[in-house]
């Protein structure tokens, strides 16, 4: 390698995400998945599956929180699998997600499951957080944060809290699930407006839909596009 290969190689962007020769687990009579993906600076991948739990195996896989069969997963350059507990702990802190189930603390307000992870993962008082968080809040539709649990809160609602919680912190990486379903499309814009801000601060977004709709739409700008068929991880063609 010349001089000049050496100094491109060395400021060319390293990936946020980086998902080499990967196999995810199959559940059941699922086949495994296999995925070969680099996610970069200010980019959104959006990813085309119907299958909830697959979804949800494939995001695991990428956040570290379920070893791959073979292959490996690096986040800012660090590997999931082989780096200590302590450090990937310090890593998903600037990691936000909308989990296709919910993953909420029935004995808490909603409030409080929103702002649980960064009262334990950032410096910041509390009437700033709350404020950012209401901030937010407003954004995706709501009047502010939602008081009740989350059994006393509706669908669309909890939808809306789960965006909060993902972009709240300013992370580095979010990951969406299902983050919108096919009655609650008013969720849309909002949602593509926290995308874009993400992106502009050079975060990146890996968003898994089982609409083909979004994946065809030229308002939502991915840089790719992907399709989750059997156990593959293939590049999308759009449908005419």
């Amino acid at each position: 390698m010349n001089t000049y290969q050496q100094l491109s190689h060395e400021h060319a962007p390293q990936p946020i995400l980086d998902a080499r020769d990967v196999q995810v687990p199959a559940d059941g009579w699922r086949p495994a998945v296999t995925l070969d993906v680099q996610v970069y600076p200010g980019e959104l991948h959006l990813v085309s599956s119907r299958d909830t739990l697959r979804s949800a195996a494939l995001a695991d896989a990428l956040l570290g929180i379920a070893i791959p069969a073979q292959g490996s997963v690096h986040f800012l350059g660090a590997d999931w699998q082989h780096s200590p507990s302590e450090a990937r702990l310090s890593l998903r802190r600037s990691i936000g997600r909308v989990p296709g189930r919910g993953a909420w603390m029935s004995t808490h307000s909603v409030m409080d499951n929103i702002l649980l992870p960064q009262r334990h993962h950032t410096l910041l008082p509390e009437h700033a957080l709350r404020s950012a968080a209401t901030e937010l809040a407003r954004r995706f539709g709501l009047p502010g944060l939602p008081m009740q649990r989350p059994d006393a809160c509706n669908d669309a609602d909890l939808r809306r809290a789960a965006c909060i919680r993902a972009f709240l912190g300013r992370p580095t990486l979010v990951v969406l699930e299902h983050p919108v379903s096919a009655v609650d499309t008013d969720l849309l814009t909002p949602l593509v407006g926290a995308v874009q801000q993400l992106r502009r601060r050079r975060g990146a977004v890996v968003w898994i839909t089982g609409h083909d709709a979004l994946l065809n739409d030229a308002a939502i700008p991915a840089d790719r596009r992907h399709r989750l068929v059997g156990g593959d991880l293939l590049a999308w063609e759009k449908q005419r």
